[in-house]
């Protein structure tokens, strides 16, 4: 296992970039055509809406039957990375190897039905430390049964050390 610290953020940092903001903005202005309780769909979030960030997003779906997600999609950008594709796996295997609690956070994110941001600190490929500041967005699709699935929308992108923010 690695060296990571995992923090959970309040609210995106004061300064974030402006695709970041843009990113979490996409899924308020996909929310407003949401009943009240709903999580915007993946229809509404659809591949043409965040095309912007297709290299960054990562798709993990809860599975009720076994009480955790599977990675639908492992992000390019992460792939880069880190060097590893983590699709089809729980990411359980994720925690597992770096240290950080992305489970914890993808099901607190299902729970509240809303964004949540961490920061992440992690050892890279040539042991460099890394930054990342993680947005984790909830929506929902449906089976062939039109029976709703959870998903959240994952993005890393690269971020400055905690105590600069």
């Amino acid at each position: 296992m690695h060296d990571a610290s995992d923090i959970e953020l309040a609210q995106l940092p004061d300064g974030v970039d402006g695709n970041i903001r843009a990113f979490v903005d996409s899924w308020y202005e996909a929310l407003g055509d949401c009943r009240e309780g709903e999580l915007p769909s993946r229809a509404i979030l659809n591949a043409q809406r965040l095309a912007r960030w297709r290299d960054d997003i990562s798709i993990y779906e809860f599975q009720p039957e076994k009480d955790d997600f599977l990675i639908r999609l492992s992000a390019p950008s992460s792939i880069e990375s880190t060097g590893e594709n983590f699709q089809g796996s729980t990411p359980r295997v994720i925690d597992l190897k770096y240290g950080t609690f992305l489970m914890q956070a993808l099901r607190k994110t299902l729970q509240i039905k809303r964004p949540t941001f961490h920061h992440i600190s992690v050892d890279g490929l040539n042991g460099e430390r890394q930054y990342w500041l993680r947005v984790l967005l909830p929506c929902q699709t449906s089976d062939h049964f039109a029976a709703p699935v959870y998903q959240v929308l994952g993005a890393r992108f690269a971020s400055i050390p905690m105590h600069k923010m």
